[in-house]
């Protein structure tokens, strides 16, 4: 037989011991990737959010990180809306009504209104124009491509458009219709929207959010700011329900706000595109009702200050419970060592070599290292799994148990090899200097 299979053998003799020291283990190493991968896919969820084609977030006054952490990452609640007038202040002539380039148009290359405040089955409703996926970028370099369908137009004033994780999760498909509700999943329910596209995977918030038209967005009743001489949505929102499909008026632009507004600053001949943001972003900052923020600055402050810290944390409490787990799988192989030592002794006595018995006792702290590393690694993945719609829930980013940390995974194998040695040599040193004589007379 072989000293693998000897020592096989050996653990199946003490299958109980052995399978309580392994379990021990990979109660251990499960928190550590737990951790691991939880943390990989929170840091990699929010720095996804630099990449979304804009590099600048104007909207009311208040907390910088809550504009970003609820314009990117459809967390957080809404500070406060801003009038549409600060919208169109970025606009070209082009584009308004006046023929009149807007206060800061120069500045911008692209600017996306973007209105908030309703949900569909847990996930954002985010209403917005059609530039939202035609001009911006999907990671600050290719156009936005749908899996299927198309981009919804701004002359549909019902067209919507769904994030792959959207589309995933509740089985909507194009032509399919939903009803967003008002400020919360229990809300009043609104008017369907029709989807026309499901946008393709790009591993970022996009993913999670339900798009529609905005013009259909501020039609929805309680959508509109109320003035006196305005009709209200509530009374306009039975016409886009003709049998004879005309379109219904447009909301007037003194009844609409806008929660805030995605830019793509424009560059300056020979300058980068983040000198103007950083310019522009002192103009908006020194005026009264409008304030803006920089999405990368904010992001890098957030993991930063919060999130590593947190992680670290977390990683050095999971891994000071695998320290503890291999003392605990050391004491067991010492203790299962000296209840061992007659056997030991009748093996050097049928000629075995000391290195042959130091081996066998070295290959079983391998096997129990090994195998409760591999069922901790499987285990610690389905704890992900498991707190997929939890961490999903509170964190605003998506967790599954084919989730994983590669880089930091793949060092839990040397890490593993490297406790098998540690908690393996004491024993098998015992096991090499056992004196024969000794035991062999004392048996007899």
């Amino acid at each position: 037989m072989s000293l693998f299979g000897i020592a096989l053998r050996s653990l199946r003799q003490r299958m109980a011991t052995s399978l309580l020291t392994a379990f021990s283990l990979a109660l251990g190493v499960a928190l550590v990737v737990a951790t691991l991968v939880t943390g990989g896919v929170v840091r990699q969820a929010f720095d996804s959010g630099s990449g979304l084609g804009y590099n600048m977030i104007v909207g009311a006054k208040g907390s910088p990180l809550q504009l970003v952490l609820n314009t990117v990452y459809y967390i957080s609640r809404p500070i406060e809306n801003i009038p549409f007038a600060r919208y169109e202040d970025f606009l070209p002539a082009a584009s308004r009504a006046d023929g009149i380039d807007g206060t800061y148009a120069q500045f911008v290359a692209t600017a996306v209104p973007i209105c908030m405040g309703d949900y569909f089955r847990g996930f954002r409703v985010i209403g917005t124009n059609s530039a939202a996926f035609g001009k911006l970028k999907s990671g600050n370099v290719d156009p936005y491509r749908f899996s299927q369908g198309r981009n919804f137009t701004d002359e549909a004033f019902f067209e919507g458009v769904l994030g792959a994780s959207v589309a995933a999760s509740i089985g909507l498909k194009i032509g399919d219709t939903f009803s967003p509700t008002h400020g919360a999943d229990d809300g009043a329910k609104h008017d369907p929207f029709t989807v026309v596209g499901i946008l393709e995977r790009t591993g970022s918030p996009i993913d999670r959010g339900a798009f529609v038209n905005m013009e259909g967005f501020y039609l929805q009743e309680g959508h509109a700011k109320p003035i006196d001489g305005h009709p209200t949505p509530a009374s306009q929102s039975s016409e886009h329900n003709k049998d004879d499909g005309t379109r219904p008026l447009a909301l007037p632009k003194e009844q609409r706000e806008v929660t805030a507004v995605l830019l793509r600053t424009a560059s300056a001949p020979g300058q980068p595109a983040e000198l103007t943001a950083i310019g522009l972003r002192t103009l908006l900052n020194e005026g009264l009702d409008v304030q803006s923020a920089l999405p990368i600055a904010e992001i890098s402050q957030l993991l930063g200050l919060f999130v590593r810290p947190i992680e670290l944390l977390l990683l050095l409490v999971t891994t000071m419970v695998v320290i503890v787990s291999a003392v605990g799988m050391l004491v067991s192989m010492i203790g299962s060592m000296m209840e061992r030592k007659r056997d030991v002794a009748i093996m050097r006595a049928l000629g075995a070599r000391r290195s042959h018995v130091m081996i066998v006792v070295f290959l079983e702290a391998v096997l129990l290292a090994v195998g409760g590393g591999a069922v901790g690694w499987i285990l610690g993945h389905v704890l992900v799994g498991a707190a997929g719609p939890w961490i999903t829930s509170y964190a605003g980013v998506s967790a599954s148990a084919l989730s994983a940390a590669p880089g930091a995974e793949l060092l839990l194998v040397p890490m593993l090899v490297l406790l098998a040695i540690a908690a393996g040599l004491v024993p098998a040193l015992l096991a090499y200097r056992t004196d024969v004589s000794k035991w062999l007379q004392s048996s007899g």
